[in-house]
């Protein structure tokens, strides 16, 4: 009888009697550890990080005194500090802490490459590398280590989803969705969307992003309800994975969750489920003296009061209440997106606004009036204590930071995460097992277990010392290898 104990490198042959002297004393699982680890010290591993502290994101616990074993680009085992190994490579973790390479689930290749009018037609061969570059610098060099496209141009497909294909240490994962889909509309859509003008063109875009590869499907708010519909049913059919932006009460967001999406970007949407435009939106702006909404900023000052009226308001707080107790049932995610609205309260570690009004002129300026800075500095408290009320329902939240600097802005909602009472174990969870799971990537990313890749991030300061520890230098690990910059 020959027994291949744990895929050790070695088999070891054991004649049944003896099988079951051992198994009748009870021996045998001290024979697959003495197996084991008589493997683990005969193999040399291409990198060994020594002396480290583990966060386990699925128990939400940190492992201390561990080793962490790689061979090419998966991890191999976890095992004590103090077990003697071979191996190529050795980083001393000097008892620092190791997290999974962190993920972020919404973010358009547009943003980084150029918006609009900026963007390139095509992604050109012989730019391939500039775009790379721009992608590890914009992500990478964070701690976020996989991206997931939320809409992006169809001529650039072909080479983003060669990316997707053959993933390189010195660029993150990348999984791609095609453009995000919208009903015909006048004019020129923007470049990353795509219109169908019917059910069935709507299911035929589906079956043509899948035979291209892609498992990642994107409704955009713009999508009217039959189409929705056609678009979700063949996705599932499909087995995608489907992300929607469901805004300004086009479709009922309680509709779409009925029809079966299970992933919601911008957990700011949420409160449509009780606050409606067509019936509410007059009182709002007479409550709040909201008159005008002429930019970016105003727009999201308007979301984040939209949280403070719904808890003002008895019937459309019980409304949200349920929805979100049906949002919890179902298992439904969603996406952050909170930097954005922390940015326009200076309440961020960096601030793209200032960046932008040194340049500009002030249109971008809120230009609110004392009274109307108190009310949003309140309101911005409860859409943050409403965030934390649906995690503590057990609802799934997702890193989605939908942002030109993706990669300082997702520290950046950690640290708000932190600051509306998320403790740091949920914090490192949010950031990577729950995006793994709600992407349908957890198989290879999201948790620190033997088989998945060896994306991981070691932090110079450790940040259940100190929260704001997150922004502290760290090593990447990519594909198994050191990222250097």
């Amino acid at each position: 009888m020959k027994i291949d104990i744990l895929g050790c490198c070695t088999a070891v042959r054991i004649n049944s009697k003896f099988m079951n002297k051992i198994m009748f004393k009870g021996l045998f699982p001290l024979l697959i550890t003495i197996v084991f680890f008589s493997c683990i010290e005969s193999t040399t591993y291409d990198l060994a990080i020594e002396n480290v502290k583990v966060f386990d994101s699925e128990n939400k616990k940190v492992l201390t005194d561990k080793t962490i074993l790689i061979k090419a680009d998966r991890i191999y085992a976890i095992i004590n500090a103090n077990s003697k190994v071979k191996a190529i490579k050795y980083i001393n973790g000097e008892n620092r802490l190791v997290s999974p390479g962190f993920i972020d689930t919404h973010i358009h290749l547009a943003q980084t490459f150029g918006d609009k009018e900026n963007a390139p037609e095509y992604l050109e061969k012989d730019s391939v590398d500039i775009y790379l570059m721009k992608l590890a610098n914009t992500y990478l060099e964070y701690g976020i280590t996989t991206i997931v496209g939320a809409g992006q141009p169809e001529k650039w497909l072909q080479t983003s989803m060669q990316w997707q294909k053959n993933p390189k240490p010195n660029y993150p994962n990348i999984y791609n969705s095609g453009g995000a889909i919208i009903s015909d509309e006048e004019g020129t859509p923007y470049i990353g969307h795509v219109e169908v003008r019917n059910p069935k063109e709507a299911s035929e875009k589906v079956e043509e992003y899948y035979n291209l590869g892609i498992r990642h499907i994107k409704i955009y708010w713009r999508l009217r309800e039959p189409e929705v519909k056609a678009v979700i049913d063949k996705a599932s059919e499909l087995d995608m994975y489907i992300e929607g932006h469901i805004d300004m009460n086009i479709v009922p967001i309680d509709t779409v969750l009925n029809f079966g999406l299970r992933n919601f970007e911008h957990f700011n949407t949420l409160a449509l489920s009780a606050f409606n435009y067509a019936l509410n939106f007059r009182d709002f702006s007479n409550k709040y003296q909201i008159k005008k909404v002429d930019n970016f900023n105003k727009m999201l000052a308007m979301r984040i009061l939209i949280f403070k009226y719904i808890d003002e308001t008895p019937e459309l707080k019980i409304k949200y209440d349920d929805f979100i107790n049906e949002f919890a049932k179902h298992k439904a995610t969603f996406s952050t997106s909170i930097h954005l609205f922390g940015e326009i309260l200076n309440k961020t570690y960096f601030n793209r606004v200032s960046q932008v009004l040194s340049e500009q002129d002030t249109a971008t300026q809120l230009n609110y009036n004392p009274e109307q800075l108190e009310n949003l500095n309140s309101a911005y408290s409860v859409m943050m204590d409403y965030l934390k009320k649906a995690h503590d329902k057990g609802i799934k939240i997702r890193i989605g930071t939908d942002c030109s600097e993706g990669g300082k802005s997702f520290l950046s909602e950690l640290l708000l995460l932190y600051e509306a009472n998320f403790s740091m174990e949920d914090i490192l969870q949010i950031a990577t097992l729950n995006g793994a799971e709600a992407m349908k990537i957890d198989g290879l990313y999201g948790s620190i277990k033997s088989g998945k890749k060896a994306d991981l991030i070691i932090f110079e300061k450790n940040p259940f010392e100190n929260y704001k520890n997150i922004l502290s230098s760290k090593i990447i690990i990519k594909d198994g290898m050191e990222c250097k910059n």
